[in-house]
This record gives C-alpha cells, sequence and structure tokens, in this order.
C-alpha cells in the first residue's frame, strides 16, 4: 500500500531588525578545526602552540577565544557540529546585528524551515509597516535550529537567525505559494515506512530588485520532524466522517467495508484507491492519496453477499453445484474473507444461493458493452472459458519460466503475443524481475512478442532531479530493450490507467485474460492471478487499441 501526501502551503516573508550570523571564509580555523578532528576533537591553548610551534602563547590563546566566540569548539575545547562544518567548507558564522530579510517555510512534520536570509539593503521594498509587539511565534523558533544554507542557485551562504523580539514585518506582497509531498508505505511484511526527508518545492520573490531576476524557484528535502506517525494518522483519519461505518481496521492494516458500499471495480480487486481532502487530515491538511488499501468483509453476512456476487460473476450459463462448490472453496479463502470463520460464511453462502435456485443460471450474459470492447480487441474468437476459477501462482522469485508454462497451458493454436499490464513498473528490480519474465516467454517461443503496457510517472515522481521529459526518456530508455512493444498509459488521451494488473495471451484463435491485485514484479511473496471471463476496466482496451489498429485495417 502506497500513501502520497501532499500540501500546499505559503512561503512567508520577513523583515526583522535581529542578532543573526552569517558564514564567512575563515582558512585558518578551517586549519585548525581539521587539526583537531585529528584529535578526536578536542583542542585547547597548548595545543594550538604544538601544531604551530611559532605562535607566541597570546596569539594561541587569541585563536582558541576566536574559536569559541566563532562556535566552532566549546569553552572546554570540544569541536562543535559548527567546527565539523568549518573544516569541510572553510567558513564560520560571523554574529552581526541588522535588518534582514527572511522566507520561512513552517509546517509540522517539518517544524520551521529557514530557505532563505539576505540584508535588507540591498532588497525590493517591501511596504510593510514594522512593529515590535505580537511578533510571529515562529521567529522564536526558527531561531531554535542550526545554520541554513541559502537554496538560491547563485547563494551558498549559511544565515542562523537569534531573534530577541525586535522589530518585524509580515511583507505580504512577496508571499509564495510552495507545495510539500511525502510517501508512506505499507511493505509485505505489514511494517510501516516514511521518508526520512520530505520534498518540498516553490519560489521565492522580492530577492531581487531586478524584477527579471525575481521570483527564484527553488526544490529541497525537508527533514521529517517525527510529528506525524503513519499508523496512529491513518487510524485516526479513517475512522471519522464518511469512514464511520466502515473503518480502517489496526489489526488486518486494512478496511473492513460492507459490501453494498463497494463498487464494481472495488469487488473484484479487493482494493481500494481513495483520495482524503485536506479538511479530513487532521494537522496535516492537505490532500491525502492511498493506493492499494487492502478491502476487508465488514462481517460474515456481508462476506456471504461478497462471495455469492463473485460466484455469479465467475459462472457462465449453466452451472453446476460441483462448480459452484469449487469456487466457494477458492473465494472463502481469498484476504478479504480468511480473517473470518469459514463454516459461518460458507453455511450464509449456501442459504443465499439456495434462495435463488430457482434461477438456474447464477448470472446474466456478459453486458453487449463490455462484448463489443472485448470483440474490438480480440481478433477472431470470443474468450476460452475453462470450466471453473483458474488460479495460476507465481512464488516471488525471480523464475518466471513455471509461470509462463502455466498461464499458456493448453493454449489452441500459435501463440503470438503475451500482453502485461501493470501499472508499476519503475524501479530497478522491478524492471529486472520483468525482463526475466519476458525472457521466459521468449524461451517458450521465439515467436511470441511480448507488450508491456506500464506507467512511466511512477518513475518522474522518483526522479525529482531531472525534468518530466528526460525522466520520461530515461524510463523507456530502461524498460523498451526487455519487450517488442512499449505503451505509456498517459500516452492514451480521456482513458484511466486500469488499476489491476493483468495479464494477457494471445494465439491465433483464441485470448486468455488474467487479473491479479498486486503486480507480478515487486516483493518476494506470491502473487495470485485468476483467469476472467470479463474485464471490468474498459479503458484498458482503448489502451491497447492504439496497439491494434494497423492490425484491424488490415
Amino acid at each position: 500500500m502506497n500513501i502520497r501526501l501532499n500540501y500546499t502551503g505559503t512561503v512567508d516573508v520577513y523583515d526583522i531588525n535581529t542578532t543573526y550570523a552569517a558564514s564567512a571564509k575563515a582558512p585558518g580555523l578551517q586549519r585548525l578545526c581539521g587539526w583537531a578532528i585529528t584529535q578526536n576533537g578536542e583542542i585547547d591553548e597548548a595545543s594550538i602552540r604544538e601544531a604551530y610551534s611559532q605562535l607566541s602563547a597570546g596569539a594561541a590563546r587569541n585563536l582558541f577565544e576566536n574559536g569559541i566566540l566563532s562556535g566552532v569548539w566549546t569553552r572546554e575545547g570540544s569541536l562543535t557540529d559548527e567546527g565539523h562544518e568549518t573544516a569541510a567548507t572553510g567558513e564560520v558564522m560571523v554574529k552581526e546585528v541588522g535588518l534582514l530579510r527572511i522566507w520561512v517555510f513552517d509546517h509540522p512534520s517539518t517544524g520551521p524551515v529557514l530557505l532563505h536570509a539576505d540584508r535588507l539593503n540591498g532588497l525590493p521594498t517591501g511596504d510593510a509597516t514594522p512593529q515590535v509587539d505580537n511578533a510571529p511565534e515562529v521567529l522564536s523558533r526558527i531561531s531554535q535550529n542550526r545554520a541554513s544554507t541559502s537554496l538560491l542557485s547563485s547563494e551558498k551562504k549559511r544565515w542562523r537567525i537569534h531573534w530577541e523580539n525586535g522589530a518585524w514585518a509580515s511583507v505580504e506582497k512577496y508571499k509564495s505559494r510552495a507545495e510539500l509531498q511525502w510517501k508512506w508505505t505499507l511493505n509485505d511484511k505489514n511494517e510501516w515506512h516514511a521518508e526520512q526527508t520530505l520534498s518540498l518545492r516553490g519560489t521565492l520573490t522580492g530577492t531581487n530588485k531586478n524584477k527579471d531576476q525575481d521570483g527564484k524557484t527553488f526544490r529541497t528535502q525537508c527533514d521529517n520532524a517525527f510529528e506525524f506517525e503513519p499508523s496512529e494518522c491513518i487510524a485516526t483519519w479513517l475512522s471519522q466522517g464518511r469512514f464511520a461505518k466502515s473503518q480502517w481496521d489496526t489489526k488486518l492494516l486494512g478496511m473492513r467495508r460492507r459490501f453494498d458500499e463497494l463498487d464494481t471495480t472495488e469487488r473484484h480487486r479487493w482494493t481500494l484507491h481513495l483520495d482524503l481532502d485536506p479538511d479530513e487530515t487532521g494537522d496535516w491538511a492537505g490532500k491525502v492519496t492511498i493506493e492499494d488499501m487492502p478491502l476487508y468483509a465488514y462481517n460474515p453476512e456481508d462476506a456471504a453477499h461478497w462471495i455469492q456476487y463473485l460466484i455469479r460473476e465467475h459462472v457462465k450459463g449453466y452451472t453446476t453445484e460441483e462448480t459452484v462448490e469449487q469456487l466457494l472453496n477458492e473465494f472463502i479463502t481469498a484476504s478479504p474473507f480468511s480473517w473470518l470463520e469459514d463454516p459461518k460464511i460458507t453455511a450464509k453462502v449456501h442459504k443465499l444461493l439456495d434462495s435463488s435456485r430457482a434461477d438456474q443460471r447464477l448470472s446474466k450474459l456478459l453486458s453487449a458493452g463490455d462484448d463489443l470492447g472485448s470483440m474490438a480487441y480480440i481478433v477472431g474468437t470470443s474468450q476460452r472459458r475453462s470450466g471453473s476459477l483458474s488460479n495460476v501462482i507465481h512464488d516471488g522469485s525471480n523464475d518466471y519460466t513455471s509461470f509462463v508454462l502455466a498461464v499458456t497451458q493448453g493454449v489452441d493454436g500459435q501463440l503470438k503475443r503475451i500482453t502485461v499490464v501493470d501499472r508499476f513498473i519503475y524501479h530497478d528490480q522491478h524492471i529486472k524481475k520483468f525482463a526475466a519474465f519476458s525472457t521466459a516467454c521468449k524461451e517458450l517461443n521465439d515467436g511470441i512478442d511480448v507488450r508491456l503496457l506500464t506507467s512511466g510517472i511512477p518513475y518522474q515522481r522518483m526522479s525529482e532531479d531531472f525534468s518530466e521529459d528526460d525522466a520520461r526518456k530515461k524510463y523507456v530508455g530502461k524498460v523498451k530493450p526487455h519487450c517488442d512493444e512499449l505503451l505509456l498509459m498517459e500516452s492514451t488521451k480521456g482513458a484511466r490507467a486500469p488499476h489491476n494488473r493483468y495479464i494477457i495471451v494471445e494465439s491465433t484463435t483464441e485470448a486468455r485474460f488474467f487479473e491479479g491485485a498486486d503486480t507480478l514484479f515487486q516483493s518476494i511473496r506470491e502473487k495470485r492471478f485468476s483467469m476472467i471471463d470479463r474485464v471490468l476496466e474498459p479503458d484498458l482496451f482503448k489502451h491497447l487499441e492504439l496497439a491494434t489498429k494497423k492490425e484491424e485495417k488490415a
């Protein structure tokens, strides 16, 4: 399960009269700090004279006092964090008093972040009236942080604020918007992971008197202030408001939902895609997107209705008690229902089925729309139907030979193409696994084409150092060598990205569709794909038709 958090906030701009410190070159102190590191981070007047024998006692004393004033070591002679910074950069923080303009972003997840600072005399006027009283709390909080490096590309200067209730003014005309992004994940071991840093990007205005050179964009990483714990936040957010009846279950780590609250797609894929509005996320106060949240039946009654529905969807035309019983046994052990007691559910499903025994057809014919969509894609024949639900399980390894053999077993005609539909193949390890799958297909038959329908967006989000176009080109370059045809979902206008994962096996006479809730190429746990009669995501065919237009014309 992946959770993306987005917050749109404000970069506040303040003109203040205060004590501050700015970085300045200090090659002498850099040398002394570097020497102190070799002495286990300790230094004193005697050791300074030992290192520099030409110095007098008075000169060594002055150097030691200068280091204390500069903050590179303590009076006890212990090297500080600033001292280590000076050893690396050759700069020290020099205290000053005067007028300063600062740009600050503040959010509970990051704490106050000093983005930039500069002396006021060289900046455009702010047109704000200074005052002494009622200073914003953020000015005191920003003074408790370590020195911050300016984010402007032309500046590498470090600043530290020492606010002591001086004159201040909020410069409204130079405020700007900033977007904060964060990612949480729930891994296969049911362990929560929150990224250690948050991505922040925006624009700084009021930095230059020349308007053409003002409005500098920035992107930076902010440390996690540990004010948000994923498990607690999710449990809180998904237990109130519209989730009061169907809540997040802290033991199951998924959403228990009433059957009548599930839409058609959710009933089949067993996961939920959910968007939370800013007023639903408490102190985060931003949008939260939850992908692939596990769904569970609310209680045995809802489980029974859900399983009955799935049986009806997977049985085509007339059926037998043996077939129904086989389907029931397969579904009852599936993840949405496995946490409940089997006997209770089985009895309830039998009761529901018995109540509709007069209708020997447990399901209707496929809808006309789905039939037309499928036939537009499948050339020559309709989908092949096995007598019961067919499950193919991959063990999570990097060997896909057995899996490919299973999905192609008994296919009529000559195999032509195997299509993979999966929007989450973006990490190098995912691509490596897909390459192994493609190799297994080619080993089965050299004449088989391997087609991949995926999305480049997850890779673009991961590659923040590249532009969108460059990230897309880099992604295509990584994936394209491992397939005969590569389609990106975002290239099909007006079509939603398929949520579920699909394996489509095509021959000269038939096509098989296998559906799975989890990607075949992530993690080392087992993945189950089931043969289906119809695809409940009609937009899938819009994506795949891009590749079949020439074939259809021919």
